[in-house]
């Protein structure tokens, strides 16, 4: 079993010390190999909105280098957990920055088929408020790729750190990373579709490309895939 891990923050701090406890959790079902990547390590410079990758030139990106391996490394993963931080009630900018460069893959244009058969696990921490917007920006983006089944959970620490959670609290914040854990790694061994949703917005999309009303290079993508002739990613 294979995991991609992307950090939206270089701090080893709340959000790390919930990772861990889901790697850990991870191990005790089978082995894993974990493939992490620290957002704010790897340089994602801000899109640029040149449209490159959406005209079919996705290698061609002025940051290419920098966001295709993660990128790829997501592609080969069994799963995906995306950890956060809250910065003033969402995300940070750096999981910002790196998910504003996968809009070529959205749905809308040309998504990959492996994304179809994947689960992803999303968590965020914040000392109060906003772990359900921050969670919801990045579940956004999941959807429209096509990410099989999703999973979440947001931990308010109400505390100065991690260690300086009461015993009661920890305990709490421990047994609901256990649960949506065990319900992540479920997911990645079992036959299940996509979603409805998923579903529903690929047919939409669908009917989009046969009217050809995305570019020329999704057009053409989605008919190489065979999807303009009945087969399905899923």
């Amino acid at each position: 079993m294979k995991i991609c891990i992307l950090y939206g923050s270089p701090r080893k701090k709340n959000t790390y010390a919930a990772v861990q406890q889901i790697k850990e959790r991870l191990r005790l079902h089978e082995e894993v190999e974990f493939v992490e990547y620290i957002l704010q390590k790897e340089p994602h410079d801000f899109c640029c909105g040149c449209y490159t990758c959406i005209n079919g030139a996705e290698e061609k990106c002025p940051h290419a280098a920098h966001v295709q391996p993660v990128i790829q490394a997501m592609r080969g993963a069994d799963g995906l957990i995306f950890a956060t931080p809250v910065y003033v009630m969402d995300m940070t900018a750096q999981m910002k920055a790196f998910l504003d460069h996968t809009g070529y893959f959205y749905m809308v244009h040309r998504p990959y088929p492996e994304m179809f058969q994947k689960s992803a696990l999303v968590v965020s921490t914040a000392a109060g408020a906003g772990t359900k917007d921050a969670n919801a920006s990045v579940i956004r983006s999941l959807k429209h790729w096509g990410v099989r089944r999703i999973y979440s959970c947001g931990i308010s620490i109400f505390a100065p750190g991690w260690d300086a959670i009461p015993a009661s609290r920890k305990r709490k914040i421990e047994k609901r990373l256990v649960c949506v854990t065990d319900a992540f790694w479920r997911s990645l061994g079992a036959k299940k579709r996509p979603t409805m949703h998923t579903r529903l917005l690929f047919f939409a999309m669908k009917q989009m490309q046969k009217r050809k009303k995305g570019t020329g290079a999704d057009a053409t993508y989605w008919k190489q895939q065979g999807w303009l002739d009945g087969k399905k990613p899923f």
